[in-house]
């Protein structure tokens, strides 16, 4: 019984991700009646950079359009499946009232920016772009690249959308006191830090965010980061109102150079009202003797938010850390509900399906979180752990399943609740009735159906 409900267990994931990852392009594609009129074509084969730039007589190189931009703005169109040498650099360019200023390509695919050793896009005080269609690369992690492949700073009610971006040694796109930005059908792999980086400083919160159909896959870590975490898919820190929806995150931070605290598939960092949904992270990774490597997690100085209808699986960390670091400002008034995890934990020591930990020592610093309908399988580690240091206070854990094999909990409680869970040892697994296999397909049918 207890193979068949592996099997079964298999089967809905297989067909969750078959689901999610089914993505429609009608979503992805926009009509622009509001393009800026003004535009420059690139051409690295039939250009010249004595042209006026128009389709008919392109510009032939990105130095040469940088220049132009700066005197002129306007909207920029590559010819497609053509290298071109980076950076692509904007600075301080906005469009025309009520227009946006495109990036993009135009023939049949895609055009590459290289950015060498450098970032291949630098949008920096902008408003009102379009960046999309493109693919962006580093010389690679480990290889001479020191920077981000798509780099926004300061830049508000800008989309980032239908773009590739692999082979930086700090994250694929990067976001850093942004506002108003739109990032869809973002596929970030091969890149060393992060896949997508949405960043804030405490005077100026990245706001306004939101990331939707985007995979962050084989993002193994930074080589140049000794002292923190690295290797993470998509990261929001230092932000307030974000949404990460429909998105994937998966074998990242096998990498990591360094023991200690570790990456994450998908989570959130000194943030308030971050809402993490109908996204999938599995077998994400950490270093020989990291820590993490877990699927989601709200961490330190995290306040008012929300996963939801999430999936993690077989990662080497925890499905779902609740975490506070010494530091941090008061985590509080987090939600994780309607989500699944199977067999998660499969590393990094006590992990589990949930994970909580307080590096403050300070119950009054880790408060209010509802964790609620809620499927946590393992058939090896605990479904649910406490660290050493988990002091913490007001968890309420109700109508949940808990399903593993052995102790389904470890560790110490100091502050939660539990009523109206459903617990299963796997010990006698004859025990395990059709009807209550079916209480299990119910739910995941319904996670599927909300989206």
């Amino acid at each position: 019984m207890k193979k068949g409900l592996s099997y079964f267990l298999i089967f809905l994931i297989i067909s969750i991700n078959a689901c999610w990852s089914s993505f429609d392009n009608k979503k992805l594609e926009n009509t622009d009646n509001n393009i800026s009129e003004k535009s420059y074509y690139v051409d690295s084969n039939l250009g010249d950079d004595n042209n006026p730039g128009t389709e008919s007589l392109p510009l032939k190189t990105i130095p040469e359009l940088n220049l132009r931009l700066q005197k002129d703005p306007a909207s920029v169109f590559f010819a497609s499946g053509q290298v071109f040498e980076g950076p692509l650099n904007l600075r301080n360019i906005s469009a025309s009232s009520g227009s946006k200023i495109l990036i993009s390509s135009y023939g049949h695919g895609c055009a590459l920016i290289n950015g060498g050793n450098n970032e291949a896009v630098i949008i920096e005080d902008c408003n009102d772009l379009i960046i999309r269609n493109l693919n962006v690369s580093g010389s690679g992690r480990k290889e001479g690249n020191t920077s981000n492949g798509i780099a926004l700073i300061r830049t508000s009610e800008s989309t980032v959308e239908n773009i590739n971006t692999d082979g930086f040694q700090k994250s694929g796109l990067d976001l850093y006191n942004c506002s108003g930005i739109i990032v869809k059908n973002v596929y970030a792999f091969d890149n060393g830090f992060c896949g997508i980086n949405i960043m804030g400083s405490e005077q100026n919160l990245s706001h306004n965010i939101h990331i939707s159909y985007c995979r962050a896959e084989n993002n193994p870590g930074d080589p140049t980061i000794l002292d923190n975490h690295s290797g993470n898919g998509i990261l929001v820190g230092v932000s307030d109102n974000v949404i990460v929806d429909h998105c994937s995150a998966t074998n990242n931070g096998w990498d990591m150079p360094r023991e200690g605290n570790g990456p994450v598939g998908i989570w959130t960092w000194q943030s308030n009202n971050v809402v993490i949904q109908h996204c999938v992270s599995y077998r994400n990774r950490t270093s020989r003797n990291g820590k993490d490597g877990g699927g989601f997690d709200l961490d330190g100085g995290v306040t008012n938010s929300i996963i939801q209808y999430c999936l993690s699986y077989e990662n080497e960390g925890a499905g779902y850390g609740l975490f506070q670091y010494w530091g941090a400002s008061k985590w509080a008034d987090n939600i994780v509900r309607n989500c699944v995890s199977i067999n998660d934990g499969l590393k990094t020591s006590g992990s589990g399906s949930v994970f909580l930990w307080n590096g403050s020592d300070d119950n009054k610093q880790l408060v209010n979180c509802e964790i609620f309908n809620n499927i946590f399988y393992s058939d090896s580690a605990p479904v649910l752990c406490f660290e050493n240091s988990s002091a913490h206070e007001n968890f309420n854990f109700h109508d949940n399943i808990f399903i593993g094999s052995g102790q389904l909990m470890n560790g110490k409680n100091s502050g939660s609740k539990f009523y109206s869970n459903r617990w299963w040892g796997m010990r006698n697994p004859d025990k395990y009735s059709h009807l209550e296999i079916m209480k299990l397909a119910r739910f995941f049918q319904t996670l599927m159906r909300v989206q």
